[in-house]
Formats: structure tokens, C-alpha cells, sequence
């Protein structure tokens, strides 16, 4: 049911733009651990604060018109590793070296396609 009313949505999405129907492929949580850096200068010199933090990103791969496409993005309310399974229709094209990803009732979100190869 939720493949089905996902299909109707990206169905009516399609005639709005040039997104054309594709295939998720694959979904991966590539979130990576990192750090802040800040640094205060006081009058007796500088200190510098360094704080764990993770960067929330997903790696996404969609098959487009024979073709295997992969993206990672950054985790945000349009999207999140949690919202595309492995066989779900998502509306995407392709601008440049960006991947463009269109999920119903969100805005289009964009990455730099890190591989590409035929669709197996």
C-alpha cells in the first residue's frame, strides 16, 4: 500500500518537472564522527575547544535510465536514511554531476555523484 500511494505521488510530481521515475538500488547510513574546532582569544592567549560531532548523511543509489547512480547526502527534514528502501520509486534526474532526488511532499535535494556505472 505505502509502494503504491508512493508510485500515485511520484506519478503526479512527474508532469510538474523533467524528474523521471527510478529505482532505489541501495540505501546506507554514511554518517561520519569528526570534530568542531573553537578557538577564543583572551588576554592570555588563545584556547581551542575541540567537540566530537557527527556529520548525518546517507548514501543513495538509484538506477536511471540503465544506469547505477550514487550520491551521499546530508541527513535533513527532506531527507534521511530512513525514508528510501532498497526497490521504492523515487523521482531523479540528473544535473551535471549532481544526482537530484525528488521525494513526495519534499523539496528536490541535490548531491555530487560520487560513482556511476550500468544497471545490473
Amino acid at each position: 500500500m505505502k509502494h503504491a500511494i508512493s508510485l500515485l505521488l511520484l506519478c503526479t510530481f512527474a508532469f510538474a518537472s523533467d524528474f523521471k521515475t527510478a529505482r532505489v538500488v541501495e540505501v546506507k547510513d554514511a554518517s561520519e564522527l569528526g570534530a568542531s574546532v573553537d578557538t577564543d582569544t583572551k588576554a592570555d592567549g588563545k584556547t581551542t575547544t575541540i567537540t566530537p560531532s557527527i556529520a548525518y548523511r546517507c548514501e543513495v543509489t538509484v538506477a536511471l535510465d540503465g544506469v547505477n547512480y550514487t550520491a551521499i547526502y546530508p541527513s535533513s527534514k527532506h531527507l534521511n536514511t530512513t525514508d528510501l528502501v532498497a526497490g521504492d520509486a523515487v523521482l531523479a534526474k540528473i544535473e551535471g554531476n549532481k544526482l537530484a532526488l525528488q521525494l513526495p511532499g519534499s523539496k528536490p535535494v541535490k548531491a555530487k555523484i560520487i560513482s556511476h556505472g550500468t544497471a545490473k
